[in-house]
């Protein structure tokens, strides 16, 4: 069967089009010209080329394909332009399901996030699928809760099967340009606080999932993709067993939070890069945490999940690789992981 795969360069896509190749399938990885594909290094797979808001490229990619793993999105926390994130998730998801229709794909994968589902205003009751946030503050939120929407309405009208999953807390190698996830690991080693209850889901497992949703989901169905939820204290713990050092396990007062992080975003604009978070994610969070029920997945997709002391180890280990801590620090995680730091023999 050949799967297309659309943002198969990226943290999640590329170990969606490994697991596609894994099963056996053929993958058709969906990619913009001059992009970077490292993450597509010793996979086996036919590269198309185009832009998801160009819908005559989507259709030209489209040819030949009897499934489609829609990964690609824009994941920042602030745009880089006005729109971006919106156009991508939407225009984007128009053209490939309209494309998907005309070449007689029966189902389709969509890649959503855990931020559709909302965010636990009590960790110890987490949320499951039944839910969905209602705060879009956020660009990346609202899009994200927008493009859901849409994919499951659009796939309904045209005959497409649509099964979403909803990957949360994301980690884990091949993140070459390193998504605002890792980037929260960085700053945590570096000395932030640990401050949300969170899941720690290894990417390898999000790119099983989007095979087994394929497999066995239900059509017009969320399953939310969600490995250990750690509170704050076992965050910490984690870090200082396989970091060297131990966060702060503190959530400091909202007016705080509000004053470090709307500098943090003014020092991110004058530079030109993304912010390591935002106040309209903190808007959106509205005191909650990221903390998930995945019982779904489990039951119906048979899905298993890496322990969260493997995942953070794997991620410390690709943050060494590709030089992404600072040299004080990569020394202290360096001792920490003594000889499980040595990266693996096919990351390039």
């Amino acid at each position: 069967m050949r799967v297309l795969i659309t943002g198969a360069n990226g943290h999640i896509g590329c170990h969606v089009t490994r697991a596609v190749a894994a099963e056996g399938w053929t993958p058709v990885a969906f990619v913009r010209p001059g992009s970077d594909r490292r993450g597509l290094a010793g996979v086996k797979c036919e590269l198309r080329e185009g832009d998801l808001t160009d819908a005559a490229s989507v259709r030209r990619a489209m040819e030949g394909i009897e499934a489609v793993m829609h990964v690609g999105a824009v994941h920042r926390n602030a745009e880089a332009t006005d729109g971006e994130m919106a156009r991508t998730a939407l225009d984007g998801t128009t053209a490939v399901l309209e494309a998907a229709a005309a070449a007689k794909v029966r189902r389709l994968v969509l890649t959503s996030s855990g931020a559709t589902v909302g965010f636990a205003p009590d960790p110890s009751k987490p949320l499951d699928e039944s839910h969905h946030q209602q705060r879009t503050s956020s660009p990346y939120t609202r899009a994200k809760v927008e493009q859901e929407r849409l994919a499951l309405a659009l796939g309904a009208k045209l005959g497409v099967e649509v099964v979403v999953t909803n990957p949360t807390g994301v980690f884990g190698p091949r993140d070459y340009r390193l998504t605002p996830a890792t980037r929260g690991l960085i700053g945590l080693l570096q000395g932030d606080p640990a401050i949300f209850h969170l899941c720690v889901t290894d990417v390898r497992d999000v790119g099983a999932s989007h095979v087994l949703a394929w497999k066995k989901g239900a059509a017009g169905q969320r399953y939310l993709v969600a490995g250990d939820q750690l509170s704050p204290r076992q965050v910490a713990d984690l870090f200082a067993e396989l970091g060297g050092a131990r966060p702060m396990a503190v959530r400091p007062p909202a007016f705080v939070l509000r004053f470090v992080i709307g500098r943090a975003e003014k020092k991110a604009k004058r530079e030109q890069v993304d912010p390591p978070a935002s106040l309209a994610n903190l808007e959106d969070l509205a005191g909650g945490h990221l903390a998930y029920d995945a019982g779904r997945s489990r039951r119906e997709l048979g899905m298993t999940y890496r322990p969260a002391k493997d995942v953070l180890r794997d991620s410390f280990r690709w943050l060494l690789h590709v030089k992404a801590l600072k040299p004080k620090v990569e020394e202290r995680v360096r001792a920490a992981l003594g000889s499980a730091a040595v990266p693996d023999s096919d990351w390039t």
